[in-house]
């Protein structure tokens, strides 16, 4: 079944682009609508509820993160992959907090652009590679640490894989259990870091040295 995406930028070029490139991905991701602004992202994924918005970040008016706000409170099932060419730790740290399923530079490949719409689908962060330092920096340098439980063992052999990269299937897999038990697993260190998905609980997890 294909992924249903919808694509926010207020350059027309860059809109134009994006269904170029998702197009070549042989149905596995359809464009089923475009906006020109933050505002009109929201009515627009009220309107159609794609599975994926491909969003801009600096856009004039409302931004592509608050957009995400938005977006996100008004339909959580909805994943939002911000496209951008800043990677500075300020916009990484309000995109985290926005509730963002990925975070790409604006020359990813069409390959990459489909493969971080289905890793947002089944709930996996997606981080460009150029910009896991950074991302990794800005979760170090924040300096109010919540108050989390202790994880057991195998929740932090979890954590960590997650960290490193890895998706459900893969932790399984490496692990020798099944995907399921991973994913409650997940759901547990959530709850014990006060987390809202993964990227909040690696971000958690690499400033309290639970995972490096």
């Amino acid at each position: 079944m294909s992924i249903r995406a919808l694509i926010v930028d207020d350059h027309p070029v860059t809109r134009e682009g994006l269904r170029t490139a998702l197009e070549l991905s042989e149905d596995a991701v359809v464009v089923v609508g475009e906006a020109g602004s933050g505002e009109e992202a929201v009515e627009q994924a009220r309107e159609l509820t794609p599975d994926v918005v491909f969003m801009d970040v600096r856009m004039p008016g409302m931004d592509g993160i608050e957009a995400t706000r938005r977006i996100r409170e008004a339909s959580p099932e909805t994943k939002v992959i911000l496209i951008t060419i800043d990677e500075s730790r300020g916009a990484i740290s309000e995109a985290i907090q926005a509730g963002v399923s990925g975070y790409l530079l604006k020359d990813a490949s069409p390959d990459a652009l489909v493969d971080a719409a289905r890793n947002a689908i089944e709930g996996n962060a997606v981080i460009h590679p150029q910009l896991t330092k950074t991302f990794i920096e800005e979760a170090q340098a924040v300096g109010d640490e919540p108050k989390t439980a202790p994880l057991s063992k195998r929740e932090r052999e979890i954590l960590q894989k997650v960290a490193d990269g890895a998706t459900t299937r893969q932790v399984a897999t490496e692990l020798g259990i099944s995907p399921h038990t991973v994913k409650t697993h997940l759901e547990r260190i959530f709850e014990k870091l006060a987390a809202n998905d993964r990227a909040q609980a690696v971000a958690i997890a690499i400033r309290t040295g639970i995972v490096h």
